[in-house]
């Protein structure tokens, strides 16, 4: 089981991107020109940038002190000020004594100042859909799953912005930073397995028969510092790729991919011609490293020995498959 730009109007260079570029750069340079472009375009109403900001951020939580507001929007603190004096006066936001500190205000919507904002997040939409109108609706779909899994790393707070870098030990659980040229993937041996089986419980992946199958298990790591596994269960020419796991702190830099690949090749140096997986959510993610979904009637029986198909895995589980074509 495994879990897991746009330029309009500007004649301003656009930075180039090509596939070394990280996906924090592909990220950061899609949402430059966006804001860019939703400033020059999307807003019909009267209101400033800031002012903009303030209103679409009251829509999500109303009550916020100003305070809240500067640090969540990252703006100085005088212009938060100004745009609230100026929404307050033309009567959309009021304010109101912080009940837990008498010496700060609540800010809040008026009815018509919830109102506006409303329009306003509805012509903030429209521009979006416009911007994404030339995307086919299978992109689409990848669009939207990336979407599921980088939404609730924001809204968690796992993303800093603005933050000073700070240096730190590489076995810390904050998130570390990984050079791939210090990467290294080499077989699992039985000693490994505490490690593989912490790993597995923290990310809240199945153990039921691993451990069987630990010496077809592959470690990615720096050194000493243990990054992540995958396994594989091979029966005959088809093979069961499963507990494909990165630790949290290194998720987002490639490593999942990398251990993929590896698996895939290993997977063919053993003879294996068809490799299967179970996931529950990563369907779009393994259908970008050629995975074609399949009804799990056409698993092929030897695999239903593995623990995995018989209860590990969740019935809602997709089946996928690779046929894992011949390299010279």
């Amino acid at each position: 089981m495994v879990f897991y730009a746009y330029d309009c109007c500007v004649k301003q260079p656009i930075l180039e991107m090509n596939d070394n570029s990280s996906t924090g750069t592909l990220i950061r340079e899609f949402a430059r020109l966006y804001v860019r472009d939703q400033r020059n375009h999307a807003c019909g109403d009267a209101a400033s940038t800031v002012q903009c900001h303030l209103m679409t951020e009251l829509l999500r939580e109303d009550g916020l002190t100003q305070q809240a507001l500067v640090k969540r929007l990252g703006l100085d603190k005088s212009w938060i000020s100004r745009a609230t004096d100026a929404l307050v006066a033309d009567g959309t936001i009021k304010k109101t004594t912080n009940p837990h500190n008498r010496r700060s205000v609540n800010l809040s919507l008026t009815p018509a100042g919830r109102q506006r904002a409303s329009l306003l997040d509805a012509q903030l939409n429209k521009h979006a859909d416009q911007l994404l109108s030339s995307v086919n609706t299978e992109q689409m779909a990848l669009v939207r799953a990336a979407m599921q899994i980088l939404l609730p790393a924001v809204q968690n707070g796992t993303v800093s912005t603005c933050a000073p870098i700070k240096t730190r030990p590489a076995k810390s659980l904050s998130r570390l930073h990984v050079l791939a040229s210090e990467l290294l993937i080499t077989p699992a041996s039985k000693t490994d397995w505490p490690a593989i089986a912490s790993l597995l419980q923290d990310l809240g992946l199945p153990l039921d028969g691993a451990q069987e199958h630990i010496h077809n298990f592959q470690l990615i790591h720096t050194g000493d510092n243990f990054l992540g596994c995958a396994g594989l269960e091979i029966y005959g020419k088809s093979a069961l790729l499963r507990s494909l796991a990165i630790k949290s702190e290194a998720q987002g830099q490639h490593c999942g991919t990398r251990l993929l690949h590896h698996m895939i090749n290993t997977a063919g140096a053993a003879g294996v011609k068809h490799l299967y997986l179970l996931t529950t959510d990563a369907d779009a993610y393994f259908h970008k490293l050629g995975f074609e979904k399949i009804d799990t009637s056409k698993i092929p029986a030897a695999l239903q020995a593995s623990r995995q198909l018989q209860g590990a895995c969740p019935a809602s589980a997709i089946a996928m498959l690779l046929k894992i074509k011949k390299t010279n």
